[in-house]
């Protein structure tokens, strides 16, 4: 995700970080219009003070990338780049690699352009399925800071599921999406294709926004609570549900339609669907290609929702007033809690 940074007459900088398989963060930036000079990078655990006093790299801005080495990859850094000792941003890596844990994203970074603000680092999390975890997954958790877990799975999808352990207030919202079990069964059965799971997914995620209005008023009731923090937010996948719940946060806070399907469709790069689905293997060609649309974050279903609510609201800010009734001081208090000034 390119994070542009403006101030005044600063230059345009533009900056993607990644976290890679043994923890260590890839930073890559671009710079228009080009200049020279070096860039330093300051790293913390705390998103919130990050001292600039001994950086932990140094680069000449040409380069346009490092690798910042992790001495420890069970914590989370938060990192602030200075440009010639002027220009700052503040960046982090969008995702967490936890052992046991898929699709683990962090939501922050995302400007909010009508209050020309950012979504705050380490506040607000979206993943796949949190269950029972290993000793050093779970010290990776409670070293990000995570207090609040919200399972957006049913009770029947929490069967067969040994619970995560204690130390964290795990609550359960859930949100039933009985198709998406009978989909599962369809295909594997051979009756159903991919084109049609297609329709299928889109016109289940029309339902999402129609149905689970009170679900909804939940979790933002949650989220308005600053004792929650850091929060994370999960179904199954961590695509469909949390997907949705994760589109109406980030609208709630101001983040444009683009960014909101940009970080939607990043579901595609960080939910492995053969780990999810081992039982595969044995389908025919036709049923595994089904089975990769189901689990798919296509740009068609995440629109079908968006759709949808437009049709019978008009824009999703209506949406969110009638439907969900959050109030708007609660809209201002929940940006209050989520957004901080650009640097």
């Amino acid at each position: 995700m390119l994070l542009p940074a403006c101030s005044g007459t600063a230059p345009h900088i533009s900056i993607v970080c990644e976290e890679n398989n043994v923890g260590n963060s890839i930073v890559k930036w671009e710079i228009a219009p080009l200049i020279k000079g070096n860039v330093k990078v300051y790293a913390s655990t705390d998103p919130n003070n990050i001292p600039e006093d001994s950086p932990v790299a140094i680069a000449n801005i040409s380069d346009q990338r490092m690798t910042i080495v992790t001495t420890d990859p069970t914590k989370r850094y938060y990192y602030t780049l200075v440009f010639n000792d002027k220009y700052r941003v503040k960046i982090a890596t969008r995702n967490v690699n936890i052992p046991g844990i898929q699709n683990f994203r962090d939501m922050g970074g995302y400007p909010s352009y009508p209050t020309k603000k950012r979504v705050r680092w380490g506040m607000l999390y979206r993943s796949a399925q949190i269950d029972s975890l290993e000793c050093y997954s779970r010290r990776e958790l409670k070293n990000i800071g995570i207090k609040t877990i919200i399972d957006l799975r049913s009770e029947s999808e929490l069967k067969g599921h040994t619970p995560l352990q204690q130390g964290f207030n795990v609550i359960h919202v859930p949100i039933k999406t009985g198709d998406m079990e009978d989909i599962l069964k369809g295909i594997q059965e051979q009756k159903i294709k991919s084109d049609t799971v297609y329709r299928m997914v889109e016109r289940m995620n029309r339902e999402l926004v129609m149905h689970y209005h009170k679900e909804y008023r939940q979790i933002f009731d949650i989220l308005l609570n600053s004792t929650n923090y850091p929060v994370v937010i999960h179904c199954s996948s961590g695509k469909g549900r949390t997907g949705i719940a994760s589109a109406l946060i980030l609208a709630s806070l101001g983040v444009n339609s683009d960014i909101i399907m940009e970080d939607y469709r990043l579901s595609n790069d960080y939910f492995n669907i053969p780990s999810a689905s081992s039982y595969a293997y044995n389908l025919p060609t036709r049923s595994q290609e089904a089975i990769t649309t189901i689990y798919s974050a296509r740009e068609d279903f995440l629109n079908a929702a968006k759709e949808e609510i437009e049709r019978r609201y008009g824009d999703v800010d209506t949406y969110l007033q009638r439907a969900i009734g959050l109030t708007k001081e609660e809209i201002k208090k929940l940006q209050s809690i989520l957004l901080v000034k650009n640097d």
